[in-house]
């Protein structure tokens, strides 16, 4: 594809519709919108092509030319537009022609574009499912056409921002609660539908275009013929849909619908048919004149199946895309909508008045319009979508990724080592950390001193509590040992996950508050982190606590209660009274509250604390900040239009 530089200084939009095709530009530098002539005089062209050749060359004619030299034409084609995929090689290749006669004709129309830059973007039908897969190669065919394509729209959504944007607007107060576009085509109904919750369109569509209206119609004549020329010329003439004689009677059949439809006072629907000129491409020819009347209440029974099959592609769209949104606008465009029964299918489907289903006052140009307008928007965003994704990467490559998990997790793991150890300071010093001995056991009470101990608690079944030492290192021991199934960075996932979109988003935020934009994405939610203390690493720590000899937290705290004696040991069966278990547990409070000096957690931290999953998180965060990226993108597309 072409690729749109700092020298590009045209949009040219293109809509080759199945039945009308038409063309726009946009200034880049003076930001004009202007609808292009592709034919003299004309901006809406017949979706038709006629080969010419004479002497060995071919010519391509387009539109009304291709209408007017078909009777001496090599190939002549109307409502040719497919998916590619449904393209035979001639089909491909009539498809090819048509574009290049039309860009030719832009480009004779216009002279200026053939020396300055610019780049043109096509127009696609928004049913995804059916479309989207078939991108590229549409692409392919234009570029094959000779057109510098840098990329492709879809119909309905180009319509409804051409629309949106323009100065009289019918949807500009509607467009807040919920509108509904609807670019009836000749192949397809396009649908976009947006309300200010959304954070981008809904798009869809249906194959039931208006050309099946004239093929109906055309059925119909060669069921019911009026004059004897109709059924030999079906015949002879219509066994494919390719020939001549069969696309030229069939135009003549659209060209009557057209101009029924644009006019309510017609009593009939009425061909007039000159058989010499439908059939003087072929050796053999048909001479007469004839055609068809259909009286204006019968025609909309003969298409009543066809009426009705758009009635439910219209209730499926609201019961399987809306899903509940509120419309209070159906705005259509596109030429087929000024059929008449168009309006009451989804006055009906809505529950809306006149007032509420407009129609656009210039149908046939509004997505070539809409195409240049919404391109430009793109280029505008894309430059901007650049500029992110560059910063993006430089402040993820920047951010030191190791240092604040370790930071977090390193608080988090301190916390709760310390919380542990209080809390079982506090069940210590209440008394509630003890073992049961017998006083046939070597713990030290059998003396004066103690009997009043025996009394007051008692011995029950031969057993006596005794709030020692031992038992307070092996609850320790038995507390900290659960640290080796503990996953730290579990408790601080989210404090982790903040800090990153905080670190990482500041600038990004920065640039998405200049439309207000807020996040849409669905919360970062970092997974696989995982964070484990080492074994020795817990026997570092309850080495602290139970060691013997100063520097160990309960040895110290115990020493605290003998101020003046030379502490050997510490008899780790006795019993400790309330108060020296208060005197002990004060003591730890105010010296050893934190166990470890700042330096020294640091040190315990980054020695013992081993961090998994942090290349994963990384990675999670790249793809959240381009899903971020992605729909700021879209958002401040939409921005451009319904700020």
């Amino acid at each position: 594809m072409k690729e749109v530089t700092n020298k590009t200084e045209f949009v040219i939009g293109i809509d080759f519709g199945h039945g009308e095709t038409s063309a726009a530009y946009y200034d880049l530098r003076n930001q004009d919108n202007l609808d292009l002539d592709i034919l003299p005089g004309q901006n809406v062209i017949k979706s038709a092509v006629a080969i010419l050749e004479q002497e060995g060359n071919e010519t391509i004619c387009v539109g009304d030319a291709a209408i007017n030299n078909a009777p001496i034409a090599k190939d002549f084609q109307i409502s040719f537009k497919k998916r590619p995929s449904e393209m035979s090689k001639v089909e491909r290749l009539r498809m090819v022609r048509f574009m290049r006669g039309v860009y030719a004709g832009i480009l004779d129309r216009h002279p200026d574009f053939k020396s300055r830059e610019h780049v043109v973007y096509i127009a696609r039908p928004s049913q995804d499912d059916l479309w989207k897969s078939e991108e590229a190669a549409y692409i392919k065919i234009a570029e094959d056409a000779g057109i510098p394509v840098a990329g492709i729209q879809k119909e309905s959504r180009a319509a409804f921002f051409r629309a949106r944007t323009q100065g009289n607007s019918k949807i500009d107060q509607e467009v807040k609660t919920g509108v509904l576009i609807v670019d009836y085509g000749s192949s397809t109904i396009d649908f976009t539908y947006l309300n200010s919750k959304l954070e981008k369109p809904i798009d869809d569509g249906c194959p039931l275009g208006a050309s099946e209206v004239e093929n109906l119609l055309l059925e119909y004549a060669f069921a019911h013929p009026n004059d004897s020329f109709m059924p030999k010329f079906k015949e002879k003439y219509c066994s494919t849909k390719d020939t001549i004689p069969y696309n030229q009677i069939l135009f003549k059949f659209r060209k009557a619908k057209e101009e029924f439809y644009a006019n309510p006072q017609m009593p009939l629907f009425s061909v007039q048919l000159d058989y010499n000129i439908l059939t003087s491409s072929e050796r053999e020819q048909l001479t007469g004149f004839g055609g068809i009347s259909i009286r204006r209440n019968e025609v909309n029974t003969i298409l009543h199946k066809y009426i009705e099959s758009v009635r439910e592609a219209v209730k499926e769209f609201k019961s399987e895309n809306l899903k509940g949104q509120n419309v209070s606008c159906v705005y259509l465009t596109g030429g087929a909508s000024r059929m008449d029964f168009v309006r009451d299918i989804f006055k009906d489907v809505f529950n809306l008045d006149e007032k509420h289903v407009p129609s656009d006052d210039h149908p046939s140009l509004i997505v070539s319009q809409g195409v240049a307008h919404l391109s430009y928007a793109d280029i505008k965003t894309r430059e901007k979508e650049t500029e992110l994704r560059k910063k993006a990467k430089q402040i993820v490559e920047c951010f030191d990724w190791t240092g604040c998990f370790r930071s977090i997790i390193g608080e988090s793991t301190k916390a709760k080592i310390i919380s542990a150890a209080n809390g079982i300071m506090i069940s210590y010093k209440n008394g509630h950390v003890g073992e049961y001995l017998t006083l046939e056991d070597d713990w030290n009470i059998i003396d004066a001193n103690h009997k009043e101990l025996i009394e007051r608690e008692g011995i029950k079944d031969g057993f006596c509590l005794v709030r020692n030492r031992r038992s307070l290192n092996k609850r320790i021991c038995e507390e900290f040992g659960t640290f080796r199934n503990c996953d730290f960075a579990k408790d601080c996932e989210n404090e982790i996950t903040n800090n990153v979109i905080n670190s990482v988003m500041e600038e990004l935020k920065r640039e998405f508050s200049a439309f207000q934009y807020q996040s849409l994405s669905t919360p970062l939610k970092l997974s696989g982190l995982s964070a484990k203390i080492t074994s020795s690493g817990i026997n570092q720590l309850a080495n602290k606590f139970i060691g013997e000899g100063r520097g160990h937290i309960i040895y110290d705290a115990v020493a605290s209660c003998y101020p003046f004696r030379i502490m050997v040991g510490i008899n780790l069966y006795k019993d400790r009274w309330d108060r020296n278990r208060l005197q002990e547990y004060n003591y730890y409070k105010e010296n050893y509250a934190n166990i470890f000096s700042s330096d020294i957690w640091k040190t315990f931290l980054n020695d013992n604390i081993t961090i998994t999953g942090i290349e994963s998180a990384k990675i999670q965060t790249v793809a959240f900040v381009n899903q971020l990226i992605d729909e700021y993108i879209s958002y401040a597309k939409l921005a451009q239009f319904l700020k």
